[in-house]
């Protein structure tokens, strides 16, 4: 059976395709007509600033967020090893390509490897760009179509690729193609010269031409598009590149929406939910975050099965097919982390991987896909170019603002009242206004009526709660009300006096920052087989040594031989400040020092060793000093 290509726009604003493949949904294309899509549109941008900790730079566009470019897609002849300090500088004009979309805060990556994409053909800038596209594996065709691309002469420093579509087109057909990215290159690069920089060169087509360009082929049987402006541009376009495709786009004409019609609508909706169902009763829970995706495979309902074994590779085998789907529908890119149901025999896990990788083989997307790990783990990365269809079509919510979970009512109701303990400590108050959502306002006064009675009277504040029926659903504001003067003596009083700073607080944090940078620098600093060695080192197993006794004795201090003083570090003083700060106060024993002084010195020492049997420091003495 061959393919169905429908495009849905929806109040002009939103345009879905949706590929059909023998009875089941392929692929989704979903974008906003208003974003203004960048992808693959080449610019002639000017560097803003260039970045030596990233190894990379960022460049400005005109319009939008920066782009950001990495040293890997820099063109220069600076040599493998330089950095992009050597290879570009603010100020600098060059000619880039937009990669990959911007997502949330992340601006554009770019890439001064240049991508012409035709209908048969791609024109890359490398010199070895020159081959057939691994998806024709023919070997008479791969010799005819590299036989024809022998002899095209590309723009120098460009090369061509041969694509899926070619093979089976004749050669006047690749060489118009051939031509026709000839020309356009050469328009690009006369705009270069006469523009100046940030300037847009080249805007990629729109979702329609695209669409037809790369998707559609010889097995499409229909093409149906439900806006008569789309359904023309179509038509043009396909009577120029693809004229045999002209009588298979088709107009919906039917009042009836057009994925309803094809009941797409209910397949759809479910791809935004968390849980996918499987038909055995089993379950695919995708969970997707800003930097990875987790899919997470549960046998649920499935008891097909006699044993666990055998349920956990049959549950598995069935999840790999749903995964594969889910990816290219929900669009999900990068980090992808897959938790399979943990197998104990060797050879169902093999078979579990060989199955994803040939669900996986059918995905134009750029795949990476790691061995199944020994906790039943996948790691796999997805190549991402745009937003997946969740981020576009939803916003981050404004109740849990993005963590799935908010407080719990007893929750909200301990924090309200601490804020208001600490409110009607630090000022003084004539009427305190507590506003929380409407419909736990009662539940608060209710369960902490006495309580708040009794700091009304004890701080002869009124204290008031306020229902909102607009306000979010777990946070509250106070809204104090002083008393008359008392805001502007306050104000006063602060301006006069200084907090001082607690030193005792701040030490252990700044021992810990100083043991973390000694830490980094001493990791830093190993050699690679004593790295090794400690990485494969088995850290439940090792043996520690036992703890050194806190204090030593008196006598047993005096009885050792005198050590030789090293210089004190850092460690060692941090630890006597905490153990001045924080331990309790005990009776310090000094022990008559080995060292030799003067007479007054001496003395000293003399009185210390007779004082030591009661445990106490002699009083020290001003000699007629004054004390501050």
């Amino acid at each position: 059976m061959g393919s169905h290509i429908l495009m849905n726009v929806l109040d002009e604003q939103e345009l879905r395709v949706g590929i059909i493949r023998d009875g089941r949904l392929e692929g989704l294309i979903h974008e906003r007509l208003g974003d203004g899509q960048h992808l693959g549109n080449i610019y002639k941008a000017r560097v803003a600033n260039v970045e030596p900790s990233l190894d990379a730079a960022f460049l400005d566009l005109g319009a939008g967020k920066n782009g950001f470019i990495h040293i890997d897609e820099v063109i220069h002849d600076k040599g493998r090893s330089k950095r992009i300090e050597d290879a570009l500088h603010a100020g600098q004009e060059v000619i880039v390509q937009i990669t990959k979309e911007a997502i949330k805060d992340k601006g554009p990556c770019m890439s001064m490897y240049l991508s012409l994409p035709g209908r048969y053909l791609v024109m890359m800038h490398s010199d070895a760009a020159k081959g057939v596209s691994k998806r024709i594996e023919d070997p008479a065709v791969r010799k005819r179509l590299k036989n024809i691309l022998a002899e095209f002469q590309p723009p120098e420093g460009f090369g061509f690729i041969v694509r899926t579509a070619a093979a089976e087109r004749a050669e006047d057909e690749i060489k118009l193609d051939y031509e026709f990215l000839k020309r356009l290159w050469a328009e690009i690069e006369s705009l270069s010269g006469r523009s100046r920089a940030p300037a847009c060169l080249y805007q990629e087509a729109d979702v329609v031409v695209r669409t037809l360009r790369d998707t559609a082929a010889a097995d499409v049987q229909s093409i149906v598009i439900d806006q008569e402006k789309l359904y023309d541009e179509a038509r043009a376009f396909a009577q120029v590149f693809m004229p045999e495709l002209c009588n298979r786009i088709q107009h919906h004409r039917d009042e009836l929406p057009l994925f309803t019609y094809y009941g797409l609508e209910e397949r759809l909706a479910r791809i935004y939910d968390r849980k996918v169902q499987m038909p055995s009763g089993g379950t695919v829970v995708i969970e997707q975050t800003e930097a990875l995706v987790s899919i997470d495979v549960n046998s649920a309902k499935n008891r097909d099965s006699s044993d666990v074994e055998t349920t956990a590779l049959m549950t598995n085998l069935e999840a790999v097919a749903t995964i594969a789907e889910q990816l290219v529908l929900r669009d999900l890119g990068g980090l992808i982390i897959i938790d399979f149901i943990d197998m104990e025999n060797r050879d169902n896990q093999r078979l579990v991987q060989l199955a994803l990788r040939r669900a996986l083989s059918v995905d134009k997307a750029k795949i990476q896909l790691s061995p199944l790990s020994r906790f039943g783990l996948v790691e796999m990365t997805r190549q991402r170019t745009r937003p997946s269809h969740k981020l576009v079509a939803s916003a981050e919510c404004p109740y849990c603002v993005g963590t799935g979970s908010i407080k719990t009512a007893e929750t909200l109701e301990i924090d309200c009242m601490r804020e208001i303990r600490q409110m009607l400590h630090s000022k003084s108050l004539s009427r305190l206004e507590v506003v929380v959502p409407h419909d736990l306002a009662l539940t608060i006064l209710n369960a902490r009526h006495k309580e708040l009675s009794e700091l009304e009277e004890r701080t002869d504040c009124r204290i008031v709660f306020t229902g909102d029926s607009l306000m979010k659903a777990r946070e509250f504001r106070l809204i104090p009300s002083f008393r008359k003067g008392e805001r502007q003596r306050e104000r006063s009083e602060r301006s006069e006096r200084s907090q001082p700073v607690r030193p005792s607080l701040l030490a252990p944090l700044m021992v810990e920052q100083a043991k973390a940078i000694a830490l980094a620098k001493e990791l830093a600093a190993m050699k690679p087989a004593d790295l090794e060695r400690e990485l494969d080192a088995d850290p439940i197993h090792v043996s520690l040594q036992p703890p050194r006794p806190a204090a030593a004795s008196v006598e047993t201090a005096a009885a050792s031989a005198p050590a030789e003083r090293k210089a004190a570090t850092v460690w060692d003083d941090a630890t006597t400040l905490r153990r001045l700060l924080f331990s309790p106060p005990i009776p310090v024993l000094v022990s008559t020092p080995v060292v030799t002084s003067s007479n007054q010195n001496g003395q000293a020492v003399a009185e210390l060793a007779r004082n030591r049997s009661t445990g106490r420091v002699p009083p020290r003495h001003s000699r007629g000093r004054r004390r501050r």
